[in-house]
């Protein structure tokens, strides 16, 4: 991108090649996509490949983490990267970190990180991810039963990272608010509008059901909609509705956010308008 202070080149030498932080891209960022048993071709020409982070994955990464230390639980953090800028991965790089980020008092900033997704894929790859660098089992919890399950991955020891879907978000909430002496960064996967339908009306079910305010939220948004209710504006109703908490850091990924995403998870600049923390267009 264009640099008014210098060559638009001096970010490689300056930041990508400066020692600590080569080391730290092959320590905890470098990794290799592993063959998978009954692979597609495709899959198996990728399978060996070496996958080292885009400028702005690692730039993301690492400025979240960077704030997460200083800030401590309790904010909120809006990533507008655009369709096709490898956000699968960089949430998976961004979940290892905070899983094991510590703050300034040398105690972790979080006991618990939750990524929020209905992508498969993802979860696929926080898994291979993760195990690459802490080779161990059971760090990532995958959930797919029931809100018993969740609870026990939420309250229990082994797993520090959980992976669940956008209809167990009011669950987790609740939950969050229940445990308020743990901490927890919940990184939340694009709410794809694509969902219409069926599918729109269990989320407005499952999203709604748990508050008049949220539900007040959802009716305002489908009016303004004119149809079924958008994920995105279910997700923003539901975290409104219960307010800010203590514990609880927001960690949104979205392409195109609207004006009440920005407003919940984004930062006022200087002309104080909402934007997001990190800005990949």
């Amino acid at each position: 991108p264009p640099d008014l202070s210098g060559h638009r080149t001096r970010y490689l030498w300056e930041e990508v090649w400066s020692r600590d932080a080569w080391l730290d891209l092959l320590g905890r960022f470098v990794h290799v996509i592993p063959a998978e048993t009954g692979a597609t071709k495709a899959a198996k020409l990728k399978a060996g490949s070496t996958i080292f982070p885009r400028y702005h994955q690692w730039d993301a990464v690492r400025r979240l983490e960077a704030d997460a230390r200083a800030s401590g639980p309790g904010q909120s953090y809006l990533v507008q990267h655009s369709a096709g800028s490898g956000k699968s991965n960089t949430i998976a790089w961004l979940a290892h970190r905070l899983m094991s980020l510590h703050g300034t008092d040398d105690q972790p900033v979080f006991d618990k990180v939750v990524v929020i997704t209905d992508r498969v894929i993802l979860d696929r790859q926080l898994q291979e991810t993760i195990y690459q660098f802490e080779h161990a089992a059971g760090v990532v919890a995958r959930i797919d039963a029931d809100s018993t399950q969740l609870a026990e991955a939420l309250t229990g020891q082994q797993a520090r990272i959980v992976i669940t879907t956008l209809q167990k978000f009011p669950f987790i909430l609740g939950k969050v608010a229940e445990l308020g002496k743990r901490r927890f960064a919940v990184i939340v996967d694009e709410a794809h509008s694509s969902q219409t339908g069926e599918a729109a009306k269990d989320l407005k079910a499952a999203l709604g059901a748990t508050s008049a305010e949220a539900q007040l939220a959802l009716a305002e948004a489908a009016d303004a909609a004119d149809g079924p209710v958008d994920p995105q504006d279910a997700l923003a109703a539901q975290v409104a509705a219960r307010g800010k908490q203590r514990n609880l850091s927001f960690f949104a990924f979205t392409a195109t956010p609207k004006a009440r995403t920005l407003e919940l998870f984004g930062r006022k600049d200087q002309d104080g308008n909402f934007a997001p923390f990190h800005l990949y267009s």
